[in-house]
């Protein structure tokens, strides 16, 4: 392009082409350089944001899945705690039954102790049932406690949980937002200044909150199932073994009432023909004093006879058969007289006798129907039946005395009867006396026996 000679003058061209060819090479190589530079950046800064948004969705996919687990959590502690809260208010009627059961059923109704000091295995049931439900009822409080206390825990561990949630689904906002930014807006606080920067933890520590939350909630949420399935085993076996502790003391009831109720009937027998043999042996004493004061006076008719036999003259006073039948009548009626006397004794000894068994019925009797009523009265009572019959005494009429001051010892003897027997002593001396007498006259001697 330029000639070897120029018109200017000398001048090396060829320095000036080397050298512009040189800046030439340095200007496409420094474009080069550049363009291959922004290129790298660009690379690299788009390789950046992949991973930057792959490490993000990675975060936020974190971040959501350990929300839906606490959530999840926090749904089933809900659960958990509505259903301990059930089972509270369940524990609370079961202890006001018991506190029913136990003031009106056990107490009013069954009436444990009742013949204390004495005891069999009807009132032995009945004082194990009362003791059982009381000691349940017990039972059941400290489980009221215990289910307290359980609550109380589940509910702060829910309220940890629900407040890492509230958090979680903050962090979950701004990791959303922060994948939008696409300028760099200026931070700055109420004076100018950039705000100052939170320190933040490693990622396992977080991760270990996260497990140690996860951790509390399971255990919470496992404790409060066992305690729900305990207070349920305790509502069970509480039905089942008080249903058990009543039908063996209703079954007791029943056995002792009819058994006493049969041996009532038998002591009513038996009063009532101790009755009737007090009525035939009231009636034979009468009759003993009749024969006695018949005795008595036929003896005193003898004894006549025979005095009037010695106002014979004296020629005529002998001892002939008449005397003698008439003195062997008299021995006869004397013993005879002995014989009733002690028959009399005898009859009026049995009666006492049986006035004392009478007695001794009638205490037996009344603790009978106190046991037969007190009985009667707990099964209409626990069971809500009516109450049966019970036996019934013999007639009043029957009976020497009322039954409630016990078969006293009855006016064996009328009025005309008993003053004679009253005077039987002084009659026994007189005739003593009379018999010495006569025997005395049997002894002498008649004036004409020679």
């Amino acid at each position: 392009m330029f000639s070897d000679t120029c018109y200017l003058g000398s001048c090396d061209l060829e320095g000036l082409r080397a050298q512009n060819d040189r800046l030439n090479a340095e200007v496409v190589e420094q474009v080069n350089d550049a363009q291959e530079l922004a290129m790298l950046n660009t690379f690299a800064h788009e390789s950046n944001e992949y991973q930057f948004k792959t490490c993000l969705q990675n975060r936020i996919s974190d971040i959501a899945s350990w929300r839906w687990v606490l959530e999840d959590l926090t749904k089933r502690l809900t659960e958990a705690s509505e259903a301990l809260r059930y089972e509270h208010n369940a524990l609370s009627v079961v202890i006001s039954r018991l506190h029913t059961e136990i003031a009106e059923h056990s107490r009013d109704a069954s009436k444990p102790g009742a013949l204390s000091p004495l005891t069999d295995s009807v009132e032995e049931a009945i004082l194990q049932e009362y003791n059982f439900l009381r000691e349940q009822k017990k039972k059941f409080e400290a489980l009221i406690l215990n289910l307290e206390a359980q609550c109380k825990s589940i509910d702060k561990t829910k309220k940890e949980i629900v407040t890492d949630v509230f958090n979680k689904e903050k962090a979950l906002i701004v990791e959303e937002g922060c994948a939008k930014i696409t300028s760099s807006p200026q931070w700055r606080g109420p004076c100018g200044r950039r705000p100052k920067k939170k320190k933040a933890s490693p990622v396992t520590r977080w991760e270990n909150r996260c497990m140690a939350l996860k951790t509390a909630g399971l255990r919470a949420l496992s404790k409060a199932i066992v305690t729900r399935q305990e207070v349920r085993g305790a509502r069970v076996y509480l039905s089942i073994t008080a249903q058990a502790y009543a039908a063996r003391a209703d079954a007791a009831l029943r056995r002792r009432l009819n058994s006493n109720k049969v041996k009532l009937q038998d002591v009513y027998w038996q009063k009532e023909e101790s009755m009737r043999d007090y009525q035939a042996l009231t009636a034979e004493l009468i009759e003993a004093e009749k024969n006695i004061l018949e005795t008595m006076d036929q003896e005193t008719i003898i004894e006549a006879r025979l005095a009037d036999r010695t106002n014979r003259p004296d020629g005529e006073l002998t001892k002939d058969e008449v005397d003698r039948k008439l003195r062997d009548e008299l021995a006869r009626l004397r013993s005879f007289e002995k014989q009733m006397r002690t028959n009399y004794k005898r009859i009026s000894e049995l009666q006492a006798h049986i006035d004392d068994s009478l007695a001794r019925i009638d205490n037996v009797a009344a603790d009978l129907l106190r046991v037969v009523s007190l009985d009667n009265a707990r099964i209409s009572s626990r069971n809500g039946e009516p109450s049966t019959s019970l036996p019934q005494p013999p007639p009043a009429h029957h009976c020497p005395a009322t039954m409630a001051g016990g078969c006293k010892e009855q006016p064996r003897i009328h009025s005309p009867q008993e003053e004679s027997l009253e005077s039987i002593e002084e009659v026994d001396e007189r005739e003593d006396e009379e018999k010495e007498q006569i025997d005395t006259d049997e002894d002498e001697p008649y004036p004409f026996d020679n």
